[in-house]
């Protein structure tokens, strides 16, 4: 997700910034931390938690001094004395600090993730496993192949005349150049002092969706528009990473798919209507357009971005509800073109593939370049304790 120089979003997560101590998740390489959400403050209290000014050299001296004029002669302990607690609870989630917890569902989600490029296929694998058990497989969860030159070449004339519309939405694509949180939060009621486990949450989506689609990325190796043609003159800095799929697209569509499901898990009205669910979606696809709008992006990659973002938006919900993940998407870039052969004037346009309407939300049918696929001798499959967790605990904030 972050552009060059940490502006975000493309590849760093550094624009999470606030999530409060969050950044925890610094120590995985490129992620940046966790730590802000934009400017969404810093979820509460949380916020001076985790950083330099939590032990200011003034009251470490004075409880240094404290400790010696109060303390005594130290007292022993017996074994006895002190519950041990519970080991492997859910309960003790909620005593751990954000950033910690971060840890703990980044490996829920990271450990259960496999990826293999075979054949100009980048293939991303859930992996099925019960626990104590020899019992495990990989599924396929998102098979993606990249378009032919011919397609990304047609589509050049298409972003060339979208720079008309940039000065019109220079604020937005600066804007959009953090997380997809701040569009996402003026349709629903999200607020760091309000939902801090639905932030948390989102968070957590956000982090999947980065997790795989750079890997994506570096796989199929797609060139940008600016790579193209010297008339194209991005209004932005193009990331040094891959074209398709799309990263603002994967994950505007993977945390507006992850809300959207939970607000319709919850029942309340008015949350779970469905227009609640179409503006998500809208938001999420002006996000996406607004990339190929500012230079850096095909709409190929956009449509490839939300097909992967509304994949991961489904698994991780998924693994948040205790529900085994059962099937899998395959996007083969190479049939991106419409009926006379070209993709010279086919755009971007979620509603061609996906029915966010139907229940659970899903692909339509129809659609040569994306499909659906399930999953094959299926193994046993052991559930997220601490994401159902976190998933109860967001829910229970609407």
């Amino acid at each position: 997700m972050a552009n060059s120089g940490g502006f975000g979003p493309e590849g760093s997560l550094g624009s999470l910034g606030s999530l409060g101590s969050l950044g925890s998740l610094g120590s995985l390489g490129s992620l940046g931390s966790l730590g802000s959400l934009g400017s969404l403050g810093s979820l509460g209290s949380l916020g001076s938690l985790g950083s330099a000014s939590a032990n200011p050299p003034l009251l470490v001296q004075a409880l240094i001094t404290n400790r010696d004029g109060i303390a005594g002669s130290f007292e022993p302990v017996a074994p006895g004395d002190v519950d041990a607690g519970s080991q492997e609870s859910t309960a003790y989630l909620e005593r751990l600090s954000a950033g910690v917890r971060s840890s703990i569902f980044a490996l829920e989600l990271g450990s259960r993730v496999g990826f293999k490029f075979d054949g100009g296929d980048a293939n991303v694998y859930h992996l099925q496993t019960e626990y104590g058990t020899s019992e495990t497989k990989y599924q396929l969860l998102m098979e993606m192949k990249r378009p032919t030159q011919e397609i990304f070449a047609d589509q050049l004339t298409m972003i060339a005349n979208y720079a008309d519309l940039r000065a019109d939405r220079a604020g937005e694509i600066i804007s959009q150049l953090a997380t997809p949180l701040e569009f996402l939060r003026s349709i629903a009621f999200v607020d760091p002092a309000r939902t801090p486990f639905t932030v948390e949450l989102l968070g957590m989506s956000l982090w999947l969706a980065n997790y795989v689609e750079m890997r994506v990325k570096y796989a199929l190796g797609c060139k940008r528009p600016v790579e193209w043609s010297p008339q194209i003159q991005p209004m932005i800095w193009t990331p040094t990473h891959g074209s398709l799929p799309s990263g603002h697209a994967t994950e505007a569509f993977c945390m507006a798919q992850v809300l959207w499901r939970l607000l319709q898990d919850t029942g309340t009205e008015p949350y779970s209507g469905g227009l609640w669910g179409e503006m998500m979606m809208r938001q999420a696809a002006r996000i996406a357009i607004n990339r190929t709008v500012a230079g850096v992006h095909f709409p190929v990659d956009s449509a490839a971005g939300a097909v992967l973002g509304l994949n991961l938006g489904e698994y991780f919900v998924k693994r948040s509800m205790q529900i085994a993940p059962d099937k899998g998407w395959k996007f083969d870039g190479t049939l991106f073109k419409d009926a006379s052969g070209s993709a010279e004037g086919l755009d971007f346009d979620w509603r061609q593939y996906y029915d966010f309407a139907s229940t659970p939300p899903g692909l339509k049918a129809g659609v040569a370049w994306v499909t659906e696929a399930g999953f094959q001798n299926s193994a046993p499959d052991a559930p997220s304790l601490p994401l159902g967790w976190l998933w109860t605990k967001a829910k229970a904030e609407w």
